[in-house]
């Protein structure tokens, strides 16, 4: 928390978890010295929350310690770890909305944590507006790219049905989405040509200007 008072509160979501930049002088001390508040999270999978190591057989149970598969089984028991992170979010954004009251909200998000930020941000109105840096600008990437980088966190079945990722951003109008960088499925920054996204920079930065400006 900033020593100051403060109107502006960022919840920030990064792919390796809450505790990668709360040293002295880092990105996260540096928004609190600015006035900015900051809560940095684990959602499901990340950080303190990665899935448990199993008490079986370490020989066995290593290589089904990954992401991957317990994204997998998320999709086999139709409770998918987009949808358990978009969860987590939107609780986190209940819970800070409610705590500070006054406080305009906004989300962070980096790499894969982009899409979960993206849902959940549609689904709260108090999420004021949203930065999403090396985004994955759709999902129809995914299906025409066949070697694909991506994670399998972020696959949902038979969404292009119904929607995309572009066509979510623009339901937030007129709260801002700010896109830096977005990548296709292979993980290749796109210019601003190629990329569906009105509020676009091709510069995917993560640092103290990026952030401060939100």
């Amino acid at each position: 928390l900033p020593k100051q008072a403060w109107t502006r509160l960022l919840l920030v979501l990064e792919p390796n978890g809450r505790n990668g930049r709360w040293r002295e002088d880092e990105l996260y001390p540096q928004l609190a010295a600015a006035g900015i508040a900051v809560c940095a999270a684990d959602v499901r999978g990340t950080g303190d929350l990665a899935p448990q190591f199993s008490p079986g057989a370490a020989s066995y149970a290593r290589p089904h310690q990954s992401e991957e598969n317990y994204a997998w089984a998320g999709l086999i028991l139709g409770r998918g770890l987009l949808g358990q992170r978009v969860t987590d979010i939107l609780a986190f954004a209940a819970a800070l909305a409610h705590a500070y009251p006054a406080a305009r909200l906004s989300v962070a998000a980096l790499d894969k944590m982009t899409v979960p930020a993206l849902c959940a941000a549609a689904l709260h109105p108090r999420i004021a507006s949203l930065y999403l840096a090396r985004h994955l600008v759709s999902w129809r990437s995914l299906v025409e790219t066949e070697d694909y980088s991506h994670p399998l966190a972020n696959f949902v079945p038979n969404v292009l049905a119904a929607t995309d990722l572009p066509a979510i951003a623009r339901s937030i109008a007129p709260r801002p989405v700010i896109v830096a960088g977005a990548v296709d499925a292979a993980g290749r920054l796109l210019l601003r040509s190629a990329a569906p996204y009105e509020n676009y920079r091709e510069d995917p930065a993560w640092d103290f200007s990026a952030l401060s400006r939100l």
